[in-house]
């Protein structure tokens, strides 16, 4: 317990401050709006989140398709049931998933794309904040909890053209803000894109699978070992299912997704 007359020289001196990540306002992370205890992020570990924007963060806990993650939409009023965050995650598959089953050996997500979460991963992806990629990373790690333990991390990679334009692959540094964070071994040498594509913004779902059809590679290394493929945001899941085949191909044994966000479904 930090005695009183320092903690309010710190405050005096700046010293006890840093700027919220997603805010950006400064804030003293020894105390809470109440004064109490310090503010916690995802993950479980001091994050540099105020305490407001902790609450702009948390994860999604409500009815989801154990497949793809995607939650069910009410009938008859083609809303998203997103807030019902005290139901438990139904058993049963979504339409799409009982007609295809997808290629992943396992799910995992922390939340919906929406709201702050959508707003830090548009900043990472195209504002190039990689300041972000800890808190993000420290998401995966809550939303991982769930997931057995892999022999290593990779991430969805990007075409060499596409990165030399861009500089960074947001993935790739969701990944090792993970690996940071958990200590698993990052193998990006497993996975390569092999073939470019224009974006996947704006496609239908058909569109998406047909732009990353044989789209990746996977090295032989790959064989034998049990993997999470990491990904920012999944919307219709081809480019993740494209990614799982290519592992598969190469003779992974395990193969499940991670990722921080998933697009609800819009009727």
């Amino acid at each position: 317990m930090i005695p009183g007359f320092l903690r309010r020289w710190c405050r005096a001196l700046g010293l006890s401050q840093t700027r919220c990540a997603h805010c950006l306002r400064p804030f003293s992370p020894l105390e809470t709006a109440s004064g109490a205890s310090p503010a916690t992020g995802p993950g479980g570990a001091a994050a540099p989140l105020c305490p407001e924007c902790c609450l702009l963060f948390l994860p999604y806990n409500g009815p989801r398709c154990p497949r793809c993650g995607l939650p069910p939409v009410e009938i008859g009023t083609g809303k998203q049931t997103a807030d019902a965050s005290s139901r438990p995650a139904p058993l049963s598959r979504c339409g799409q998933c009982l007609q295809e089953d997808p290629p992943w050996d396992g799910l995992a997500c922390y939340g919906l794309y929406e709201g702050a979460l959508r707003d830090a991963l548009l900043r990472l992806k195209f504002g190039g904040e990689l300041s972000l990629a800890p808190l993000l990373g420290a998401c995966l790690l809550e939303a991982s909890r769930c997931l057995p333990r892999p022999d290593a991390l990779l991430a969805v990679p990007q075409h060499p053209a596409h990165l030399r334009r861009r500089g960074f692959n947001q993935a790739h540094e969701l990944a090792k803000a993970l690996h940071r964070l958990t200590g698993l071994p990052l193998r990006p040498e497993l996975l390569h894109r092999v073939k470019p594509a224009p974006p996947q913004a704006g496609l239908a779902a058909a569109q998406r699978r047909r732009n990353v059809r044989r789209a990746f590679q996977a090295a032989p290394d790959a064989a034998s070992l049990c993997l999470w493929l990491i990904d920012d945001v999944m919307t219709t899941g081809s480019t993740l299912a494209e990614s799982c085949r290519a592992l598969r191909a190469a003779g992974a044994r395990e193969t499940r997704v991670l990722f921080v966000a998933r697009t609800p479904r819009r009727d």
